[in-house]
């Protein structure tokens, strides 16, 4: 497993404690997130202690999500519970017994050399840790305060017409603050991608600021390596939703609802991509300015989504350190490299080392204007990115 994806992991482990609330006991809290089930990023069921939790969030807050990469071991790939004679033994008599279960060669090894031995290592060489559904996504937060959660999702858009009369298929994607029911960032993209998503992100955290979680769904965007690396660096929680239950965004989901029945039906038959952003900014803004039902209940008056944001917002809600945003949120895709040492990119030729011609290069690129590029080999993911030039 990539040390980059261990310590992804690590880090949504360790991310509850980065934003208890004051007066919660560090270790109680450390110890209740070791009483769930824990899922290594492969789907294996693992068990890991209060105290390693306690250290990998030192680790974090000392040397950030490079400390929580793994350290080499001296004694890696070796059986540390068994010797090698006795691993040896264990294999020719797996061979010779195929339809015997691993505890029958338990018994028979332990008869053999007249000694007990133990029963996991024997698992762990023979058959390897059993694979079990993801964990579910954390769901416990406290109501009614925002910049706790955020929502992320997407929404099937309208087609749009361009010049030529092509047709274009719509898609709207939300940053939402789940107790306020505000709109954080938003935008419409012909594509529903990592390059449409992180834009929208960025927009939302410079505009809000961070919030303490993120929950989307299970799509190839929202899996996107750039999405988890950019969480961790900002210290967000990242929460996938479950799978199959859509209650778990049901106050987004609602809001979609009320596009599609307030927004979409004030478009002509034919819009354009332009005439669609007009009509979104007058629908948000009506939207934002509205008193809302269900927020107005628990203030016992009427109030805003927007209103209710600002009126409720933490006075500790934390904004972007001072990191480089660009580089940040840069998406990635890969590219092969063309006979003449160049890659396609955003329309654009960018030229390349020669000696990676025919080889797939990992590019990392900003979305909205593709004008600094970097590259790697695919098959070399500690080589260092290199600037590709743009061809005139």
């Amino acid at each position: 497993m990539p040390d980059d994806e261990v310590a992804l992991w690590r880090f949504s482990l360790i991310a509850p404690l980065l934003h208890r609330a004051p007066g919660v006991s560090l270790t109680q809290m450390a110890r209740q997130i070791t009483a769930e089930a824990k899922y290594a990023p492969d789907g294996t069921l693992t068990g890991v202690s209060a105290e390693t939790l306690l250290r990998w969030l030192r680790r974090y807050q000392t040397g950030g999500l490079q400390a929580l990469c793994n350290q080499p071991r001296s004694d890696r790939g070796r059986c540390r519970a068994l010797d090698e004679d006795t691993v040896e033994q264990l294999y020719e008599l797996a061979d010779r017994h195929q339809d015997w279960t691993i505890k029958a060669l338990h018994r028979e090894l332990q008869r053999d050399q007249g000694r007990d031995l133990p029963l996991k290592p024997l698992y762990r060489l023979l058959q390897g840790r059993k694979r079990a559904k993801p964990a579910d996504a954390f769901r416990h937060r406290p109501p009614g305060i925002p910049q706790l959660l955020w929502l992320a999702d997407t929404m099937h858009g309208p087609v749009v017409h361009g010049p030529g009369r092509k047709t274009h298929k719509t898609f709207l994607i939300v940053i939402f603050d789940d107790a306020s029911r505000a709109v954080m960032a938003s935008a419409f993209a012909l594509r529903d991608n990592i390059a449409a998503l992180m834009p929208v992100l960025r927009d939302a955290v410079l505009s809000r600021g961070l919030p303490h979680r993120l929950l989307v769904d299970n799509g190839a965007n929202y899996r996107a390596r750039v999405l988890r690396t950019a969480c961790a660096e900002l210290g967000i929680h990242l929460v996938y939703a479950t799978a199959y239950r859509p209650t778990s965004k049901a106050r987004l989901e609602r809001f979609f609802l009320s596009v599609r029945m307030q927004m979409l039906p004030r478009l002509s038959p034919t819009p354009t991509l332009q005439l669609v952003h007009t009509e979104w900014a007058r629908f948000l803004a009506e939207y934002h300015e509205t008193p809302h039902s269900a927020l107005s209940k628990l203030t016992g008056g009427p109030i805003a989504p927007l209103a209710y944001y600002l009126r409720y917002l933490p006075d500790d809600v934390r904004y972007p350190p001072q990191i480089d945003l660009a580089d940040l949120f840069l998406v990635e895709a890969t590219r092969r490299v063309n006979a003449d040492a160049t890659i396609r990119l955003a329309s654009r030729l960018w030229e390349v080392d020669p000696q990676l011609v025919g080889q797939r290069v990992l590019v990392r690129y900003h979305a909205d204007t593709p004008t600094r590029v970097l590259y790697r080999p695919v098959d070399d993911p500690k080589a260092d990115l290199q600037h590709a030039f743009p061809v005139e």
